[in-house]
């Protein structure tokens, strides 16, 4: 399957070694918003973001990973992939650890050093990023980001495009709004509205937004 690889900084990086992993993909190259790229990203610069269409028919992709940490910018560039017909491609890490009863969502990223324990499921386009864990039991929605370092504990539940900073806790059978952001380093011990940000030990309201 020829796969193009949406986004090219250090994040993509990363995602493309976990790309690799996966026998049945062919990397044929990369796009990102200006057309730029880190140096050593190790694949083709094949243009920008708004030449898709014309890419996707001259190097006959079949499907797209969308390679940006920013939760509503992976969303919108992921509907405009599968707009063009793109499946979505999903990177598991090899040294991710994966539970045989673990459900994964099209497009997520599972990274190196990441744990998603047993009956957890991780929705479309999401991201568990480096040494992060998310323990039994759990439910992790659409175009969340779960940051290098977070532990997240059994039964909680993390709505869509929420943001789990690095190094943050989340205690067993807590509930993260849709949208929420939990600082770095936070120690969550009891539920998150939507929206809501929350930082400190243990996690306080900072900001609340419609």
């Amino acid at each position: 399957m020829n796969v193009l690889l949406i986004g090219a900084g250090g994040h993509a990086r990363v995602c493309l070694e976990a790309l690799s992993d996966v026998p049945d993909h062919k990397m044929i190259g990369a796009l990102s918003r200006d057309g730029a790229t880190v140096d050593d990203l190790g694949v083709e610069m094949l243009g920008r973001q708004d030449q898709l269409g014309v890419i996707v028919r001259s190097h006959e992709i079949h499907a797209a990973f969308v390679a940006i940490g920013d939760n509503l910018t992976r969303q919108r560039v992921t509907a405009l992939c599968t707009t063009a017909g793109l499946a979505l491609a999903t990177a598991v890490s090899r040294f991710a650890m994966l539970s045989r009863t673990a459900t994964i969502g099209d497009g997520a990223a599972i990274l190196p050093g990441a744990v998603v324990n047993a009956a957890t499921r991780i929705g479309s386009g999401s991201i568990v990023n480096t040494n992060a864990s998310v323990d039994h039991d759990g439910y992790v929605g659409r175009f969340v980001h779960i940051a290098p370092g977070v532990a997240i504990g059994g039964n909680v539940t993390i709505d869509d495009l929420a943001m789990i900073g690095t190094g943050a806790r989340i205690l067993p059978g807590v509930h993260i709004g849709r949208g929420a952001v939990v600082g770095a380093g936070a120690v969550v011990r009891s539920d998150v509205e939507a929206g809501t940000t929350v930082v400190g030990v243990p996690a306080r309201v900072i900001e609340r937004r419609s």
